[in-house]
Formats: structure tokens, C-alpha cells, sequence
């Protein structure tokens, strides 16, 4: 397996936002990739924080999907290549292993990502993308990424990104809050809205765009308005927190200026990808806006508490990738050799040993002895 990478440790978010890739041009941007030569099988995770291509095939396919990444983006190749990370073999199915688990999340343990690589694992596997790598690496990675958050404390505290923004809330200090919430829909918002009514004084105006698709609340805090009006509930609200899928501004900073009418301290909160919130919003006074870079350094605190538990998830993580490579392993040996049976079958047992006692290391002979002594050769 092959991956190339951009993500939160490579691209800030503003370049992130120019490589990822919209859910509906997945599907066309994956068919793009497997047109190209010597690959085979295709899985495409893009999010607001990394967007990654995992390919199986011949090897040495990075420069093709370098290229066809930046023409499918509209950006120069030798950007794309001086943003990405290039992962293969072993060290791709590792990478795949820690992203799933959330270890390499900007917030350590994160829960969000074990669904979205499953959703993009499943959407390939469901259009015929895949094979049996693919599927047997996915499907390992996302066991493993279920046993780690069983076995540790991984993602025992807050880790998401939605759980630190609304953190970032209940931080404020006036004793009630008033938050005005677009994307309350949505899964991210609704992770944020969930959150932010675990606090009994804070009161919520969530937008929806269309009277037949509104959300509602059982909540008697929960007041739910047209998003066209959005502006008209500024003034009230304490915290503004956008987590849409937008394409466009869900705030401007010339609207926002002329919605507020009383001094006071705000919070404007931009988890979105793209972002939603005009930039320009932090220089209108009283307001602060944190956006999804200024979450990392939210992460940061969090991630120091997780660090025993790392450990633990990567001894786990370690144990499965084993399991997986030598099933791999096996298949490209069975592949190889489709007469390995017979090849074999009249080779004495003794034979075998000597000859796997010369070839391998001692961890790994010791591993066959085990084998041999617990089960026999029956």
C-alpha cells in the first residue's frame, strides 16, 4: 500500500482548506486515481484536517497521484509535493493504523476520525474500489482503532475538536450564556449543541436554513431561528460558533459591526473547513475569534494528559500491525506461488526448521519455536 498525506502537521489550515476535497467530488476524484497506471485499489479521507490517498497497486505510484491530486485541486504540483508526506509498505499501514486510533489527530484520541475513515473506507468498498489489501488493512486498522479506545484512556477526556470549542465556551465569565449556533444539524454541531446543554446556564439559538429542515430541540433552552435572520440574534449572543459546510461566508465582518449594538465581550468560534467567519471579524472590538489553527494550541494541554495512555494505544497498535503485515505477507507469498502446497508437502518438517533457523532473526525463530512447541505438528 502507498499513501501521500496533507495534514495539520504539514499545511496550515488555510492550505488544507485548498487541498480538501468536497464529499461530492469524492467519487469522481477516486475514479481519477484509479485511472492511472499500475494502481488498483483507492480510498480517499479528506477532512478538515488532513486529506490522504491511500492507493494498492505496483509501487512507486506518488508522482501520479501527486500530479492528478493538483490538477483535481487546481494546484501546482510542486506545492502539493512540498505540503505532503509519502508513506509506503509497512510504514503506509502504520500511518493508516495511527490516523484511525486518533494518534495522529491535532487533538490526541479524537473520536470523529474512526467514523469519517470508516465512511471513506465504505463509500470505495461500496463503489467496487477496493480489494482484499485494502479491505484487510481498513478493516484491521478500524479493530485496532476500536480496541484502543476499549484498552485506554485515549478518549476517556475531551478530546474533540467540537467538545474544546464548547471548553472554550463555558470558559466565558458570565454566569448565564447566551450562544448562537450554525450547523446545529450537522454532525460536528450537534456534538457542540449536545455539549454545550450539559451546562444548565447556558441558553442556545440555533439557525437552520429552511422552515421543512429545521432542527428542533427537546430543550426549552434550545430556540430555533431562520438562518437568513442570523444576523438579528448577534447583538444577544455572548458566543457565536459556526460549524457548517458552507462554501460562503456564514458572517461577515461589515454585517457583524453593523448587528452589534451592545458593548460587551464576544466569543466567535470557526471550526468549519472551509472556514466560515470573515477573517476581519477579529478586528472589530470586543470580539475574539478562534479558528481551527487557534484550536491546536487548545489541543496541545489536552494532549499532555493523554501521553500514558499513548503509550498503551501504541502497544496495541504495534500487536494488530503485526497480525495484519504477516497476513499480508502470507497473501503475497500464496500469490506468488500458487503451487506453494504441493511444493512443500513432501519436505521434512526438520528441513524446514534449519532452513527458517538461517534465514530468519532470532525474535523471529524463537516466534516459529513457540509456534511449533505449543501447537505441535499435528
Amino acid at each position: 500500500m502507498e499513501c501521500i498525506s496533507i495534514n495539520h502537521k504539514t499545511a496550515k489550515s488555510v492550505d488544507r482548506q485548498q487541498c480538501y476535497v468536497p464529499e461530492e467530488s469524492r467519487e469522481e476524484f477516486v475514479r481519477k486515481i484509479l485511472s492511472l497506471d499500475r494502481i488498483e485499489q483507492c480510498v480517499l479521507l479528506s477532512t478538515c484536517n488532513r486529506t490522504e490517498i491511500y492507493v494498492q497497486g505496483e509501487t512507486n505510484s506518488f508522482q501520479d497521484m501527486e500530479e492528478a491530486f493538483a490538477k483535481a485541486t487546481g494546484s501546482d504540483v510542486e506545492w502539493i509535493r512540498s505540503l505532503d508526506r509519502r508513506y509506503e509498505g509497512r510504514k503506509a499501514v502504520q500511518h493508516l493504523f495511527r490516523v484511525v486510533c486518533g494518534m495522529e489527530s491535532m487533538v490526541i484520541g479524537e473520536d470523529e476520525i474512526l467514523g469519517q475513515t470508516k465512511d471513506a473506507y465504505m463509500q470505495s468498498k461500496e463503489a467496487g474500489h477496493t480489494g482484499y489489501e485494502l479491505n484487510c488493512i481498513f478493516q484491521a486498522a478500524l479493530s485496532c482503532a476500536k480496541r484502543v479506545k476499549t484498552e485506554t484512556m485515549i478518549s476517556k477526556t475531551s478530546v474533540s475538536v467540537a467538545t474544546l470549542a464548547a471548553n472554550e465556551v463555558f470558559r466565558l465569565p458570565m454566569a448565564a450564556k447566551t450562544v448562537l449556533l450554525m450547523g446545529s444539524s450537522g454532525k460536528m454541531g450537534g456534538i457542540i449543541l449536545k455539549d454545550l446543554l450539559s451546562q444548565e446556564n447556558i441558553r442556545v439559538i440555533a439557525t437552520s436554513r429552511s422552515h421543512n429542515g429545521m432542527y428542533r430541540s427537546n430543550s426549552p433552552r434550545v430556540e430555533t431561528v431562520d438562518y437568513r435572520n442570523r444576523y438579528d440574534y448577534l447583538d444577544a449572543a455572548d458566543a457565536v460558533v459556526s460549524a457548517t459546510s458552507s462554501p460562503h461566508y456564514t458572517l461577515t465582518a461589515k454585517r457583524v459591526k453593523e448587528s452589534l449594538k451592545t458593548m460587551k465581550e464576544r466569543l466567535f468560534l470557526d471550526i468549519s473547513m472551509p472556514p466560515d467567519m470573515d477573517s476581519d471579524i477579529a478586528r472589530i472590538s470586543g470580539c475574539r475569534l478562534v479558528t481551527l489553527d487557534e484550536v491546536s494550541r487548545l489541543a496541545r494541554e489536552n494532549n499532555r494528559l493523554k501521553q500514558q495512555a499513548l503509550v498503551y494505544a501504541e502497544e496495541i497498535l504495534e500487536e494488530d500491525l503485526e497480525k495484519i503485515c504477516n497476513v499480508l505477507a502470507f497473501h503475497r507469498f500464496t500469490r506468488a506461488d500458487a503451487c506453494w502446497k504441493e511444493k512443500y508437502q513432501g519436505v521434512p518438517a526438520e528441513k524446514l526448521i534449519y532452513l527458517l533457523r538461517d534465514k530468519l532473526d532470532s525474535r523471529a525463530f524463537q516466534a516459529v519455536l513457540d509456534v511449533l512447541v505449543g501447537e505441535g505438528m499435528s
